[in-house]
């Protein structure tokens, strides 16, 4: 068996890969072994010894040429990236390593060249931790073989202190509910995992494996369980990590007790393979997207079952069982109260509400529970809906203080978010500004789809389809002249050189626009307006409901996107002071938003539609300018040989007025940090009572 050691090595600017490896078994063994054909045909279960998943990844061969391709164009769509030159040097506060994501992809293709990658697990390997080094949520691969594991450990744990002032031990989850949270008997902390210090090793296991946050406590979190994420349906970084762990993982508790168990993994089932049984055949599947010569599309379940005969078949008549609505809104979660007070429409896991509000009578503190902005379509209206009803009934059943919990909030939509802070402030019009990264390619597409957008009627499905389209400048406001974009030269700039880069003119969006608001969020009964704008305006002389001194955000430092923007607006603009929950176990501040705090992730599907159409509006020559050429854009002419998923990067950085460092590099703690507990940990109502406190 082959396997690649890789270690991202950052000093400053540089980037190091220090690659060794060790062979027991030829890579043309390994090649012959059959773990993958085990594993895509097991009928009775998608949970594996971590071992067996990982002799079948590394079983996978690697084809140079193709890999080659792929990191051609990764290169291309990092141009795009609006961090490059802050994470290559980033500032003094910052609390992560720096990392050079072009000089990585570099590396990598010298490694290609050099033949140190000995299976297609190691170079997808080195590439996600040199993508995870970014510590950029909006940062994001998810193709080939990797796409179709994770690794997981067989117990769950969490961080608590016994009295909210000692720092946290971790404990076994499984421990805590057999004690009845502290209740029966005191639990034992874990004190080593593989012979290392606890601490030691879950720090090391966060840095490899956690996505997308600024500082090793928002790390830390990301391993624990919590109930903000059950709700949602997500699993912790412990749970689903990305790269091979070992074989076993031994736990020592204080006590002396010692538990040894299997990492497991779990496969993912991404659509019809055909038969598969090597590692070659793996690699066709899901790397390149083909099926074998023997693939049948009448025959599923590994070609033992044929679907032709199943479809024509007669369903039998099966009658709706009849439903009644719910008495009360509830996420049916221990952590939560049985009955929210109030609740957006279809609240639940796999409903479309995520809003909550509960009344804590005998200390006349209301809470707000937004774990996540994601609403689209009719979910916007109902989000705002939902925000409205808690800020009327609260006032009126006389709370006077508001937790707002953001708990593993993975943000949404940014005109969501914005709606929720001004039924918050409506006597406040945030800035919002953001800026792209100035290059040649941008500059091509900008200015072309900005002057296309010109020539369009109003009333077309296109003009519909570009104006949130990201290159149309036009429909976006100038933050210096609080007006209309006039032309994608105005956004472009000089453009505008800062810390070593450069970057085009701050823009901010025009919520008045009511086309813009709802076809951004895909609202078909055009409903969604941001409050505070336009045909939606705010009363004259409207004042907050409540007091910045009277709010509090609770966060876990989980807190991506969307939610970053509803913080910075809260907190820097309405003066709203944040609580943070949780991190490693040290004494010392810790961020309350450490997600991305990105203004745009950008998909690169929609990436490649953009350059494909730029392309051929240049190629038409339907244009007037004749500057923009079209060989200043990647090319997207070539199909991409490497089946992605989806993948994604940074278009805009949020900055602040008359500030050129994006907000993801701006060291911002929180006003007060608490440590989870035995009495908090699940449950939240003693949480909010502890963070109004």
């Amino acid at each position: 068996m082959s396997w690649l050691r890789l270690s991202l090595l950052v000093c400053c600017a540089s980037l190091r890969l220090a690659i060794s490896a060790a062979s027991s078994t030829s890579s043309a063994q390994a090649s012959q072994s059959t773990a993958c054909g085990a594993i895509v045909n097991d009928q009775n279960t998608n949970i594996f010894n971590a071992s067996f998943v990982y002799e079948c990844l590394t079983s996978v061969p690697f084809n140079s040429a193709v890999a080659s391709q792929f990191l051609n164009y990764y290169n291309d769509t990092l141009q795009f990236q609006s961090t490059l030159t802050y994470l290559k040097d980033p500032p003094r506060s910052y609390q992560q390593p720096g990392i050079d994501l072009l000089g990585g992809l570099a590396a990598l293709q010298q490694g290609i060249e050099d033949g140190i990658f000995p299976n297609q697990y190691e170079f997808e390997a080195a590439l996600q931790t040199l993508l995870y080094a970014s510590h950029d949520g909006h940062v994001t691969l998810n193709g080939g073989i990797l796409a179709a594991f994770s690794f997981s450990s067989p117990e769950e744990i969490v961080s608590l202190s016994l009295d909210g002032i000692q720092p946290p031990e971790v404990y076994l989850v499984r421990d805590l509910a057999d004690s009845n949270f502290f209740l029966d008997y005191r639990p034992s902390p874990i004190t080593f995992i593989n012979g290392e210090n606890v601490v030691t090793y879950l720090t090391q296991f966060a840095a490899e494996n956690s996505i997308g946050m600024i500082e090793p406590h928002g790390d830390w979190n990301q391993l624990m369980r919590s109930a903000a994420q059950d709700i949602q349906g997500y699993s912790n970084t412990f749970t689903t990590a990305t790269f091979y762990p070992g074989d076993s993982i031994t736990f020592e508790l204080g006590n002396g007790t010692t538990l040894t168990e299997l990492f497991q993994a779990t496969y993912y089932d991404l659509g019809d393979t055909g038969p598969l049984q090597t590692g070659g055949d793996f690699y066709n599947s899901f790397v390149l997207g083909l099926l074998p010569a023997s693939y049948d599309p009448d025959l599923i379940d590994n070609n033992t079952i044929n679907i032709t005969a199943i479809l024509e078949q007669t369903d039998p008549d099966i009658s709706a069982p009849i439903s009644s609505a719910p008495a009360c809104g509830s996420w049916s979660n221990l952590a939560y109260p049985d009955c929210a007070d109030t609740f957006q429409d279809d609240l639940g896991t796999f409903g479309g509400g995520v809003v909550s509000g509960y009344f804590l009578n005998s200390t006349s503190v209301a809470v707000l529970s937004i774990p996540s902005f994601e609403a689209q379509q009719d979910e916007a209206s109902s989000f705002d809906s939902a925000i409205i009803d808690f800020i009327t009934t609260s006032r009126k059943a006389n709370m006077k203080k508001v937790v707002i919990d953001l708990q593993s909030n993975f943000g949404g939509s940014p005109l969501v978010a914005t709606d929720a802070f001004k039924r918050f402030f409506p006597n406040i019009n945030p800035f919002e500004g953001s800026r792209l990264r100035a290059h040649p390619a941008a500059n091509v597409m900008g200015n072309t789809i900005t002057e296309y957008f010109g020539l369009l009627d109003n009333t077309t499905e296109l003009f519909a389809d570009l104006i949130t389209n990201e290159w149309v400048a036009t429909a976006k406001i100038n933050a210096d002249t609080n007006e209309l974009f006039t032309s994608w030269s105005e956004e472009f700039g000089g453009p505008y050189a800062f810390d070593g880069d450069y970057f085009t003119t701050t823009q901010r969006y025009d919520f008045a626009d009511t086309f813009f608001d709802y076809t951004s969020v895909d609202d078909p009964n055009q409903n969604f307006t941001v409050f505070g704008f336009g045909s939606n305006s705010a009363p004259a002389n409207a004042a907050p409901a409540y007091a910045a001194e009277d709010i509090i955000i609770l966060t876990d430092g989980i807190c991506h996107s969307a939610c970053t923007l509803f913080v910075e607006m809260m907190h820097h603009e309405a003066g709203v002071r944040i609580v943070v929950a949780g991190g490693l176990p040290e004494p010392g501040p810790m961020q309350g938003a450490s997600g991305s705090r990105g203004a745009s992730i950008y998909y690169t599907s929609d990436m490649d539609e953009d350059i494909q159409f730029t392309q051929e509006i240049l190629e038409d020559s339907i244009l007037d300018d004749d500057s923009a050429s079209p060989y200043f854009l990647p090319n997207r002419t070539t199909e991409l040989a490497v089946q992605v998923t989806y993948a994604s990067i940074n278009l805009r950085d949020q900055v602040r007025p008359n500030e050129t460092v994006p907000l993801q590099f701006i060291y911002e703690a929180a006003d007060c940090r608490i440590f989870y507990t035995p009495s908090t940990f699940y449950n939240y109502t003693a949480l909010w009572q502890y963070a109004a406190d």
